[in-house]
């Protein structure tokens, strides 16, 4: 029977753990040294070696012969313990046996001594299942075991874990393994195998796998066997179901440009194509994360290690977007995973989340311009604004400031103080004028007024004048302009609304 690689290929001694280093060596140093504790906890994500290090450390405290803090294998008790049927490594799966009846009968079974090594050792696998019944029975045993028990708990959760526990056990933290020890990984398999692939395809295989050695060993039997034992780039896209590289370039481009029409049409391509839409929206949220790497670090090549072809893709894509949009979209698309589960239509929640995205990226990209323009239309406008003569203006308090000088020195300080979105409404049309002590701000645009009359922004705007002013009293009124009625209003006011006018 065909055995899978990720079981074929479970590490059986300290050095074929991949990535744990800072745990094994521990552990290894603790056997050289004779100062094995009572209670072990394993955590860290799924796949990353917990059970395997916990069978191994089990096997190698009763060798006979260690060397160099690892079980011999060649030993009558490393022989009798490699049977699974053995009595002195007991695996326990607490998903099944959470309830406090089993805890009570393990309670039982630890008095009893080990057939073969020198230690009973138990496993106990996904702990954070257990009942706080269950918990409360074992604390006692857990603090206090006879001197022949070892207890190893493990958990991809240990935030569940009650402080009574973590506090009588020695904590190992699982990391997630590296892109390169997966890589290795795969391609010493691969050539042991005498399977055909290419490197491109093994470094998408160990993204794939996400820090997992379990998850990737499982892919590359995937791809294997999709592809007859010649493993390449474009088979691992077709067997996992993901995007090539210049694809989700091609959408991402859609996206940071606010263009619905392209997006959706690209989007409709590689849907029939058969990619899976779940995978389309992760795929998208890790380019977008590469994207905000490029664009924030500046050593991005030590992070990504991707080829420097795509790497300077990515570069020039990063350069000509803005870092609150990649983050917009990374953000969209991050968050879709759990709207996936709640329907039964992922295509609509995928686009239409775009096209929000898309309208979001539109109206950023508008208000930038904008803000440009103004800054553009500064020098001539506010020509007033000299910063030395200003100060002297306003510093004085028989002086009678101008309605531009004013309005100048605001959106000034409003842009220095970052506040592009005020400055931006405060806009081109924006029509200003100061009678007793009081700058009227006149706006044409009903949304443009309703946002500047909200009181957060009133706030910052009177807080910004009384600055400017230092210390003249100045408030704002926002006078939204009426429109001048026209003839057939004036009409309809005096005949009412039956009159008839024609043209």
């Amino acid at each position: 029977m065909y055995l899978a690689l990720y079981r074929k290929y479970r590490p059986s001694t300290f050095d074929e753990v991949v990535g744990q280093e800072h745990i094994t060596t521990s552990l290894r140093n603790q056997i050289k040294n004779d100062t094995i504790s009572h209670a072990y906890l394993f955590c860290g994500a799924r796949g990353t070696g917990k059970t395997s290090v916990a069978k191994i450390f089990a096997k190698s405290i009763n060798c006979e012969n260690p060397v160099n803090g690892s079980a011999c294998g060649k030993c009558p008790t490393c022989l009798a313990l490699s049977d699974p049927s053995n009595l002195d490594i007991l695996e326990i799966d607490a998903a099944s046996n959470n309830r406090v009846d089993e805890i009570r009968e393990l309670r039982e079974k630890v008095k009893y001594p080990p057939v073969n090594g020198k230690y009973k050792v138990y496993i106990i696998d996904e702990v954070h299942m257990l009942t706080d019944s269950a918990f409360n029975a074992l604390l006692k045993t857990l603090e206090e075991p006879p001197k022949h028990v070892v207890f190893i708990l493990a958990t991809t959760e240990v935030q569940k874990l009650p402080a009574t526990i973590l506090s009588r056990c020695i904590r190992f933290d699982f990391k997630l393994v590296g892109l390169n020890d997966l890589e290795n990984l795969v391609k010493r398999i691969f050539t042991k195998e005498n399977i055909k692939f290419e490197d491109s395809a093994v470094s998408l295989i160990a993204r794939l796998g996400e820090g997992s050695v379990r998850d990737t060993l499982s892919i590359a039997d995937m791809c294997v066997a999709y592809t007859n034992r010649d493993v390449t780039y474009d088979a691992v896209l077709n067997a996992v179901g993901a995007i090539d590289k210049s694809s989700l370039g091609g959408l991402a481009q859609h996206i940071l440009k606010g263009d619905v029409k392209g997006l959706l049409s690209s989007l409709n391509d590689v849907i029939e194509k058969g990619k899976n839409i779940a995978q389309i929206a992760k795929d998208l949220a890790s380019y977008f994360r590469d994207l905000a790497v490029v664009k924030t670090c500046d050593d991005y090549n030590s992070i990504l290690k991707y080829p420097s072809t795509f790497a300077d893709t990515l570069k020039q894509q990063a350069d000509s977007a803005n870092t609150d949009t990649i983050l917009k979209a990374l953000k969209c698309y991050s968050a879709l995973d759990n709207e996936f589960r709640l329907t039964t239509n992922p295509r609509i929640v995928l686009e239409v989340a775009s096209l929000n995205l898309c309208d979001e990226i539109r109206n950023f990209v508008s208000l930038e311009q904008r803000v440009e323009n103004l800054e553009n239309k500064r020098p001539q406008s506010m020509s007033a604004v000299a910063e030395p003569r200003v100060e002297t203006v306003l510093n004085n308090p028989q002086a009678q400031p101008t309605s531009q000088t004013i309005f100048g020195k605001l959106l000034v300080h409003l842009r220095n103080n970052n506040e592009m979105m005020l400055m931006a409404l405060l806009g081109e049309n924006t029509q200003f004028s100061l009678e007793n002590n009081v700058l009227n701000l006149v706006s044409h645009n009903q949304q443009e007024f309703n946002a500047l009359s909200k009181p957060d922004n009133i706030k910052i705007l009177n807080d910004a004048l009384n600055e400017i002013m230092s210390g003249t009293r100045i408030n704002i009124q926002y006078i939204e302009e009426k429109k001048e009625p026209t003839i057939e209003d004036l009409l309809r006011e005096k005949f009412g609304d039956d009159i008839k006018i024609k043209e």
